[in-house]
């Protein structure tokens, strides 16, 4: 049996998700979970304006 983790939301859809099984994606030091990626692209496409400057790919890829 397999160690129980607490659910986190999607932050962009708020679903549910498991982060063990989740897709994940860093901006700012901080980990976020998705259910799909849709949501997970969506996320990365809202935060390209906060990357730092000569880095491709803004923040969180």
């Amino acid at each position: 049996m397999s160690k129980s983790t607490a659910a986190v939301k999607d932050p962009v859809c708020g679903m549910t998700v498991d982060p063990t099984t989740a897709l994940h994606a860093e901006c700012d030091g901080k980990t976020y979970s998705f259910c799909g990626e849709h949501c997970r692209e969506q996320f990365l496409s809202t935060h390209v304006e906060v990357k730092p400057k000569g880095k491709s790919g803004g923040c969180c890829s």
